[in-house]
Formats: C-alpha cells, sequence, structure tokens
C-alpha cells in the first residue's frame, strides 16, 4: 500500500470517528466547539500548501479531467461544498458576518474556506450566547 492511499484511509478514519462522535453526544458540550473546525483546517492547509507548493496551482486538473471518476469525484466536491455553504450561509449572516466576502474565500479555497467559515460562525453565536 502507498502512502498516499495510506493518508487517504488515516483521513477517512478520523473523519467516520469524528462524525460518529457527534452524532453521539446528546446533550450540547461544554467547550468552545469552533476549535473543532479550526483545528482540522490546520493540517489540511498546510498539506494543501505542500502539494499547490509541488504540483503547482491547477496540477489537480489532470485527475479530474483525465477519467469519468475524476469528473465524478470533482463534481461531488462541487455540490458537497455549495450545499454546506447554503446550509451555513444563514447561521453565518445571523450571527453578523458578510456571507458574500466567505463565498469568495470558498470558491477559492474549498474546504479550507469552508472549515474557516464554521469555526467562525460557531464562534461568533458562541460569544452572542454568553
Amino acid at each position: 500500500m502507498s502512502l498516499s492511499e495510506l493518508i487517504a484511509l488515516a483521513g477517512l478514519a478520523v473523519a467516520a470517528i469524528a462524525m460518529l462522535l457527534v452524532t453521539q453526544s446528546k446533550e450540547r458540550v461544554a467547550w468552545p466547539t469552533w476549535l473543532v473546525p479550526a483545528v482540522v483546517v490546520v493540517p489540511f492547509a498546510v498539506w494543501t500548501g505542500l502539494t499547490i507548493a509541488e504540483e503547482g496551482l491547477v496540477g489537480f486538473l489532470p485527475m479530474l479531467v483525465g477519467s469519468d471518476w475524476g469528473l465524478q469525484v470533482w463534481f461531488d466536491r462541487l455540490i458537497c461544498v455549495t450545499a454546506a455553504f447554503f446550509l451555513l450561509q444563514n447561521r453565518a449572516r445571523a450571527a453578523g458576518m458578510k456571507s458574500e466576502l466567505w463565498v469568495l474565500a470558498v470558491i477559492f479555497t474549498g474546504g479550507i474556506g469552508l472549515l474557516l467559515m464554521l469555526a467562525r460562525t460557531v464562534y461568533l453565536e458562541h460569544k452572542t450566547a454568553r
């Protein structure tokens, strides 16, 4: 098994465990929940930066247009990010954020911008709830 395959499996395991833990909590947690997306985004952003440095800004294009599966993954990503932004943007506006600025961050950085937007939204919600 290659290093990339091991990293992909580790990412899947971490995501599955995180989702299962979230679904098992029956009460609101007392700790600052905005830290979860803020902490998750750090290694993801570092990995993205290293990949861009090694492969270039559009190094992903051959993977996407090279096969039907590549296009399937690309459209799946676009649909998921769009759905997540759609669900989050009303909360973000209610918390006082300008969604026009965040949509640009999400368009140009994908999951990184979305995680940062989620962290900021949850932070502002907890700040105003106190």
